[in-house]
């Protein structure tokens, strides 16, 4: 017999798991009986078809969502479409964090889409400590409240979020926290659920 492991017969493969065929095959099913082998070679195979799969992704497939108004839906109440995702890549030698504030801050590509954010912000540092994010932009995202600082929020969560590195987000104004807003932590947890 061959060298170590279990040779005392072929394995039947059920729903309830793994069982014992008798001599010859007693279920009354058949039995397939793989060599080491033929079962490495299955495997490398299939790692080597995942590893790929991902290595031929396009640029419409890789890289990041950013989100944006949908002017259309706010306009209409359709709050349920009021951000739209675009899908964005990054030149590989920016920072990520830094790449997706700026698209975040840009006009979209898309019809009826502009940035969440007021025109005129701008970005006046960010800092990323133990997966919380703080991003502190100008006076001008100060000037939102109700859905308008919803939506710029939201924004800017859902975008940066997808960072691995990113947990939560803080968004301060000035250095300053908004006084008013509900909670100053957010994550992309609190928005979808």
């Amino acid at each position: 017999p061959p060298r170590g492991g279990d040779h005392r017969g072929p394995q039947n493969v059920s729903r309830r798991g793994v069982h014992r065929a008798a001599p010859g095959g007693g279920t009354g099913g058949t039995v397939v009986n793989f060599g080491r082998k033929a079962v490495s070679a299955l495997l490398l195979a299939l790692l080597t078809l995942t590893l790929l799969a991902g290595c031929g992704q396009t640029g419409e497939e890789s890289g990041y969502l950013v989100y944006y108004r949908n002017q259309a839906a706010v306009d209409s109440a359709g709050a349920a479409e009021a951000l739209v995702a675009e899908r964005h890549t990054l030149d590989p030698s920016a920072d990520p964090v830094e790449g997706l504030l700026e698209l975040v801050m840009a006009q979209p590509r898309g019809e009826n889409l502009t940035s969440a954010l007021p025109e005129g912000v701008s970005l006046r540092s960010w800092t990323l400590n133990n997966g919380l994010l703080t991003v502190d932009f100008s006076s001008t995202y100060g000037t939102l409240s109700g859905i308008d600082l919803t939506l710029a929020d939201y924004s800017v969560v859902l975008t940066l979020t997808q960072l691995e590195e990113v947990e939560t987000v803080m968004i301060t104004v000035g250095g300053e926290m908004l006084s008013y807003r509900d909670h100053q932590r957010m994550t992309a947890e609190d928005i979808v659920s």
